[in-house]
């Protein structure tokens, strides 16, 4: 019996695994300077202002066609759609984006990443 559950357990986490796929979140702080996407963390310093724009997108590590994103935690306002999520920040607090991307063979993935920036004073 104890070999029977062993065996189902094996592959039940395989299949469980097989589900998921490496995807990742990028973001930036909207400045005034020519601003670049970084993986899992973005800040920014921006003189004098009390929000700023976020914006988050997926970079598919599988390289896979994307049917869907389902945005969450401070993106949650995204719904559910596109690979791009903006959002107005506030100075000196950490917003952390989350996601389940769906690819179109059914399979899937998470990622996330966070945003903050100061304004300088």
């Amino acid at each position: 019996m104890k070999k029977l559950l062993t065996a189902g357990l094996l592959v039940a986490s395989s299949f469980a695994t097989s589900q998921a796929y490496a995807a990742a979140m990028e973001c930036y702080v909207d400045t005034p300077a020519y601003d670049q996407y970084t993986t899992g963390y973005c800040s920014a310093l921006v003189w004098g202002a009390n929000k700023a724009t976020a914006v988050f997108r997926i970079k598919d590590a599988a390289s896979k066609p994307i049917s869907s994103v389902s945005w969450g935690g401070a993106t949650a306002s995204c719904g559910t759609g596109g690979a791009y999520c903006s959002i107005t920040i506030y100075a000196f607090r950490q917003y952390t984006a989350t996601a389940i991307v769906n690819y179109q063979d059914g399979t899937w993935s998470t990622a996330s990443a966070t945003a903050s920036f100061e304004d300088g004073s």
